[in-house]
């Protein structure tokens, strides 16, 4: 697959991934600070999805030898602190994150999953890596709109639970066989050819930026259906109805 195809196939579900989830944060919103919020969100998530296309772009993200530890490990990990502490301190941007069907709907962008296929057949990306994390979330992604049609019915919230639980393992496996299928410290299965694509661009934006944001959103939706008081100051999380009540 040519490098410019490959563009168009990642940073076209990106954009739209984007555009959707600020889409969701406007409509969701209900005052002028959620309004504000839901604009540095939009812009926050540009920039994000910038500097992973130029840390990419420009080699960043490719371990610099063997014994290196993996750099699109230490921009995930940073990624993910940052992502824990918007969503732990700030109640307006848990408040514009409750619309459940629109949360599974964004998962819909996993039918990228299709490209790690045809790479894979290509001899692009190994079959380690592409079988199960492209046919995961193919799975994910085409169940996405049953699944976000049905949550808001008496046992469409359990099968929501089991979609993201699912969803969330996808993720974890296909990160994992990412990482020990690349050149790096972390490389364990030495295969022909190895996932250094993945590092970079632009299939770096998969790991860097869309597998972070589809895990948080797995999360921020399991939370609200396991009935977290998710909307209300971070003291009030993880006591059950007592602040519905009080």
């Amino acid at each position: 697959m040519s490098t410019t195809l490959l563009a168009v196939l990642v940073v076209a579900p990106t954009a739209v991934v984007i555009a959707a989830l600020f889409m969701m944060l406007w409509h969701e919103s209900a005052s002028a600070r959620q309004s504000a919020v839901a604009v540095i969100c939009g812009i926050i998530l540009v920039g994000w999805a910038l500097i992973a296309s130029v840390f990419a772009y420009r080699g960043y993200l490719r371990p610099a030898d063997a014994q290196s530890v993996p750099p699109i490990g230490i921009f995930l990990a940073v990624v993910f602190l940052a992502l824990a502490f918007a969503l732990t301190f700030s109640c307006s941007l848990r408040s514009l994150l409750t619309n459940q069907k629109i949360l599974i709907w964004l998962n819909v962008w996993r039918l990228e999953g299709i490209v790690f296929v045809i790479l894979m057949m290509n001899g692009q990306m190994p079959a380690l890596w592409a079988l199960p994390a492209g046919i995961g979330d193919i799975i994910v992604g085409g169940t996405a709109p049953w699944i976000a049609r049905s949550v808001n019915t008496s046992k469409g919230g359990q099968r929501a639970i089991v979609f993201n639980l699912f969803g969330l393992l996808d993720l974890i496996v296909a990160v994992g066989l990412g990482i020990v299928t690349s050149p790096g410290r972390l490389h364990v299965f030495h295969t022909t050819p190895t996932s250094q694509l993945a590092t970079n661009f632009p299939l770096a934006l998969v790991p860097t930026f869309l597998v972070p944001l589809a895990f948080t959103i797995h999360v921020v939706s399991l939370l609200q259906l396991f009935g977290r008081n998710w909307s209300y100051p971070i003291h009030d999380l993880g006591q059950g109805n007592t602040a519905l009540q009080s």
